[in-house]
């Protein structure tokens, strides 16, 4: 049973895999507690509410000889990182947080983790997957997740809310919490005006800078406190909104691109190459407000990626609003993108790692790649390859007004971005199936199947 990278911080257990099969081993340590997780009634009510993942119990000789169990959870299709979130999915993460903890309290028992890590997004919602993040409950005891709670979601969430929708990525250099030094630092000054921000970040920060007897006892703090403390962080929470900020690709397919000729043209051109192919997953690239990854309606899996944070957080509340399960939208910037990070590198994988599928969508974004960012067409042949078998990709040629536009203040030194260069650079890693020209433009729009 060896623990993989990212599971090695918990003594109560760890997350092992065997024949491509996830497991959790449970050492007898944490036994008291698990056994009333499970026969008290927070298990099953949890998992009928879909807020925890399910598992099932399995036989495992090396387990038992050490007094331990080993439970093999639900797997998850697509691992996802807090900093790859919008808003809205960061508040539905930590209310899901919050409505644990007090589900927890009333079976007796405490959620002595809070950390956005623990939430996975699965058919368009959060669920909890740390099934050893429950302990029993002492009376008098504070809730000793509080300030984890604090830095891990209030802090990236005060962020979105008072200074800009994509501050969230801050989690990943401080993927243990953003210090509340450091945050007040960022907050403007009206924040603390708010009381509840007073209390829970400006006040802690206060104490925790050495205003306070650090060898005074904790006064104690009663069941009925501690649900007063969950509900009142839940209606904070659930008060926030995110600070709008408006960006170039809002309205990107509906008002600044060819027109609703060209989408309707590229829609159903993009239907007839859907036809010919078979395919379970996808994952589009540049997906904006999600108008194609929509369109696949019957496949399993669809991760929708775009650097835009209003886009990928209008898409998480449609999806959510119109109870999509399909699709998972996600904040990334492509020639950026989530790193692997964590001990040693290996905690958490790089989206590039994981962003694995049967069909690559790559829709009016080389263009961006190549002229806006310099990255070769070979390069981005190269990146593209790996992620899918089938690939759908539009070329935008130089004639193009969005090229034009790219092209408008600098030197134009792309001699290869040419249709011929286009295609010499992916003949060298894919079959050519299908192209053709979108509607009355220039561009062109290729079926390809890797090499």
């Amino acid at each position: 049973m060896q623990p993989i990278a990212s599971s090695y911080r918990d003594p109560a257990g760890f997350v092992f895999e065997e024949e491509g099969r996830l497991f959790r081993f449970i050492d007898s340590r944490y036994e008291v507690h698990y056994s009333r997780l499970l026969q008290s009634g927070l298990y099953g009510e949890l998992v009928k509410k879909g807020w925890l993942i399910p598992h099932k119990e399995t036989p495992n000789d090396a387990a038992h000889s050490s007094g331990g169990r080993v439970i093999e959870p639900e797997r998850i299709p697509f691992i996802s990182y807090p900093y790859e979130w919008s808003f809205n999915m960061w508040q539905d993460a930590a209310l899901l947080t919050l409505q644990i903890a007090s589900a927890a309290l009333k079976y007796g028992m405490v959620l002595k983790d809070a950390t956005p890590f623990n939430i996975q997004f699965i058919k368009g919602r959060p669920v909890f997957i740390d099934t050893l993040s429950f302990e029993n409950y002492e009376e008098g005891s504070h809730w000793v997740a509080y300030r984890q709670f604090c830095e891990c979601f209030l802090a990236p969430l005060l962020l979105m809310h008072y200074s800009h929708p994509e501050t969230g990525k801050l989690f990943i250099v401080y993927p243990n919490g953003i210090p509340l030094n450091v945050l007040t630092g960022l907050l403007p000054g009206r924040a603390k005006w708010n009381v509840n921000t007073f209390l829970h970040i400006y006040l802690q920060a206060k104490l925790s800078a050495g205003n306070k007897k650090r060898n005074a006892a904790p006064a104690e703090f009663s069941k009925q406190k501690l649900d007063v403390l969950l509900k009142g962080l839940k209606g904070f929470v659930q008060k926030l909104q995110v600070k709008k900020k408006k960006t170039t690709w809002d309205d990107y397919y509906t008002g600044t691109v060819l027109g609703g000729d060209y989408v309707k043209a590229k829609t159903a051109l993009v239907l007839s190459y859907l036809g010919e192919i078979e395919f379970e997953t996808a994952i589009d690239l540049g997906a904006n407000d999600g108008h194609f990854s929509l369109l696949l309606n019957n496949a399993e899996r669809v991760i929708a990626v775009d650097a835009d944070a209003n886009c990928i957080n209008d898409l998480y509340l449609k999806i959510k609003r119109e109870k999509i399960n399909n699709v998972l939208p996600l904040l990334t910037d492509l020639v950026n993108p989530s790193p692997a990070t964590g001990w040693n590198n290996a905690e958490r994988d790089p989206i590039s790692q994981r962003l694995k599928a049967d069909l690559v969508l790559a829709l009016a974004l080389v263009h961006h790649l190549a002229i806006a960012n310099n990255i070769p067409l070979s390069f981005i042949a190269g990146w593209l390859a790996p992620m899918a078998g089938y690939l759908i990709i539009e070329f935008v040629p130089k004639s193009d007004e969005k090229v034009k536009l790219l092209l408008q203040n600098r030197q134009d030194i792309f001699t290869g971005y040419t249709e011929e260069g286009f295609k010499e650079a992916f003949a060298a890693k894919y079959h050519f199936l299908k192209e053709q020209k979108t509607g009355n433009t220039g561009r062109i729009l290729f079926l390809m199947k890797r090499r």
